[in-house]
């Protein structure tokens, strides 16, 4: 028993407790008030240290990415030594040498150590809305790309545990006798069906491992996603086997694999209720524009700028989920959430053309949605010069912040500080400037002077005179769609009670005390019932007289912990069922009438009629067609224009390519990191 509560004292319970620490100032109001050191630390691991060019270092990775880099290969080397040293005093075994073999079966041991290491952090960084990895403001988005550290980790050292131990049997000539399954040997620990199986279960893991790792690549993940999609479940045979393989593996898992299925149960009962679809546009260009109702409760419903949610669209794929940035503020659209998409692969390929085919039918699409995930944008408020820069489709969390702006500025909020305003934005699209339209007259009736905002647009591409002469649609943009939402089939079955058709958007278990609820739920009885299962060498073992039953025992344990995701759906069903049948029934009519979902309209007329075409708004805003910005031109502005006695960095926005992200990166080495605050958006899932 001392694995077991080492793991519980030092890892499950510790976990646990800053994950209900965590949820008290998780609302970003609270957050910034009570931990401004922490964000000061954030900022600072974010920076990205200078790049000395003249030897050739180019660095990619911020501070903080470095210290995790220091700590995975820190972690990995002592447990190497560890295991190495503890290995030490039992091999050779009594009466044999310290040769080659003693050495092969060292290292195979310490690497199955490291593999284990880093599995146990493998699923924290891809929790949905992990409120321990937002406290930090590691988004989800960017915790996917740590995901793959530690699973390309983990699984390299289950590949450089297994080879050691191949090589050292074929030297000994027992190669099929270590590797192979044995159906007529007994299984208690002394007899040789023991290390029979215990190999075969491990090599089974790795079978696993292997074809996860192979469906992995970022060609697949675009082209397969279905593909990518059915393999990667596959980590739940390969984690049972693991744990089939080596019982302690279950506690080095437990603390993040718990956390992570319960955010996949939520997630998965997302996808069991459409959501009501308001308005479902194709636009020039390949641009596709939907419109999605939420609740009005914004205790159910409401956001956070910069967040984005997943859309699963049955007629284009059942399976596939699509991430998609909201581009809309809460204080502008308060029962409804907008998503700008562009045609930029095959799912997206296929969006647009059921846009086109939803016209022609006059019927909107049945659509589902999970979210809200991602970390908040709202800090732009903290500092007196913002610098936002977009490139093409990935600019719209900056159109999210900018109607926020307004919406601020219109009324007055004195909690809004005196700001200077940079947007720099490069384009393929001029339909995006179109869009954006709307915000940027009524940001220019706010100051006409110019004096707290400036606009710098790139059109990558020179438009064609059609283009340029096509009448800016303001009808559009004003009038609401009429289109009837296609009903969604009442299903039978466990879940048919609740379905129902299309309705606003809930996000289920929001409210902090059901989340500490769930948490402790979840936690403490699984903890315990593998603690009672392991007590005394193993109940299901008779405390140790039928070692026979070693794989039901082991089997037990894990099944215990893949079944945690019931506890989440029971008070997920609870939850549902409490809330008033006229929640779960808003009327399409009464919806409309609330309901504000179109971008900020601007409010002098005198906009629209000086502003007739695309061509107006290029020659309006001084547009530059067929370049890119320079970036170190025009951060060296904002830098200029920055009051330092404001005691604040600038604070830079960016989301959009990594052409442009890389540029930006650039200029800000040059012009002094110390100087900038970065949020970066990442859209590589």
């Amino acid at each position: 028993m001392l694995a077991p509560s080492f793991f519980v004292l030092f890892t499950v319970l510790p976990l646990l407790a800053s994950l209900l620490f965590f949820e008290f100032v998780r609302d970003y109001n609270m957050h910034r008030h009570t931990a401004r050191r922490v964000l000061a630390v954030s900022s600072l691991l974010r920076r990205k240290p200078p790049r000395f060019s003249t030897f050739g270092l180019q660095w990619n990775f911020c501070y903080g990415e470095l210290l995790l880099v220091a700590f995975l290969a820190i972690g990995n080397v002592v447990l190497f030594v560890y295991g190495w040293i503890n290995q030490r005093r039992v091999l050779p075994r009594p009466g044999d040498p310290y040769s080659f073999d003693t050495v092969l079966e060292l290292s195979g041991v310490v690497f199955g150590y490291s593999s284990v290491f880093n599995m146990a952090f493998l699923f924290l960084p891809c929790t949905r809305h992990c409120a321990w990895m937002e406290f930090f403001n590691i988004s989800y988005t960017n915790g996917v790309k740590y995901h793959r550290w530690f699973g390309m980790l983990a699984i390299y050292g289950a590949i450089l545990h297994a080879i050691p131990f191949y090589w050292l049997w074929t030297r000994q000539g027992v190669l099929s006798e270590k590797s192979l399954p044995c159906f007529d040997c007994q299984f208690d620990y002394w007899h040789v069906g023991y290390p029979k199986w215990f190999n075969v279960f491990g090599e089974i893991s790795l079978i696993f491992m292997l074809a996860i790792i192979c469906t992995s690549h970022p060609w697949v993940r675009r082209h397969l996603f279905e593909t990518f999609y059915y393999v990667h479940h596959m980590y739940i045979p390969a984690v049972i086997f693991a744990v089939l393989h080596f019982n302690v593996i279950v506690w080095w898992v437990l603390p993040t694999l718990v956390l992570y299925l319960g955010s996949r149960a939520i997630s998965r009962w997302n996808s069991l209720f459409s959501i009501q679809v308001l308005e479902f546009t194709r636009l020039p260009e390949g641009l596709v524009k939907i419109v999605l109702a939420r609740s009005a409760n914004q205790l159910e419903g409401g956001y956070d700028i910069g967040q984005f949610v997943y859309l699963n669209v049955p007629a284009i794929s059942k399976l596939q989920w699509h991430a998609f940035t909201i581009s809309s503020s809460p204080r502008t659209s308060p029962t409804s959430l907008t998503i700008l998409a562009k045609s930029l692969g095959d799912w997206t390929e296929d969006l647009v053309q059921h846009a086109h085919e939803c016209r022609d039918k006059e019927k909107l699409p049945v659509v589902y949605m999970d979210g809200y995930y991602g970390s908040s944008l709202a800090g732009y408020d903290e500092y007196s010069t913002v610098c936002l820069i977009g490139g093409g489709i990935g600019a719209t969390p900056l159109f999210a912040i900018l109607e926020d702006m307004v919406a601020r500025l219109e009324k007055h909020d004195p909690s809004l500080p005196k700001q200077h305003v940079f947007l720099v934005m490069a384009i393929r699209e001029l339909t995006l400037l179109g869009l954006l339209s709307p915000i940027l007259m009524k940001i220019k009736h706010l100051d006409p002077r110019g004096e707290n905002f400036t606009f710098r647009f790139n059109l990558t591409r020179t438009p064609s005179k059609a283009m340029l002469d096509t009448p800016i649609d303001y009808a559009r943009l004003r009038v609401k769609s009429n289109i009837v939402q296609i009903g969604s089939n009442t299903q039978s079955g466990l879940f048919g009670g609740l379905r129902g058709p299309p309705t606003p958007f809930v996000e289920p278990m929001r409210s902090r005390n059901t989340k500490i609820v769930l948490y402790s739920a979840m936690f403490l009885p699984v903890t315990v019932l593998v603690l009672w299962l392991e007590f005394d060498n193993g109940v299901l073992m008779d405390h140790g007289k039928k070692t026979q039953y070693w794989p039901l025992q082991n089997f037990v344990e894990i099944g215990v912990v893949f079944l945690i995701p019931v506890v989440a759906y029971v008070m997920l069903m609870v939850n549902r069922w409490r809330r008033s049948p006229h929640s779960r029934n808003i009327k399409a009519s009464s919806l409309d009438q609330h309901c504000n979902y179109s971008s900020i309209q601007p409010t002098s007329q005198e906009f629209t009629t000086s502003l007739k075409t695309l061509r107006d708004l290029v020659e309006d805003y001084d547009v530059a067609c067929g370049s890119r910005p320079t970036m170190v031109q025009e951060l060296r502005e904002v830098v200029a224009k920055h009051n330092t006695a404001s005691g604040t960095t600038i604070g830079v926005f960016i989301s959009g390519p990594e052409a442009l992200k890389a540029a930006t990166d650039d200029a800000i080495s040059d012009l002094g990191s110390n100087k900038f605050d970065v949020h970066a958006e990442e859209f590589e899932l």
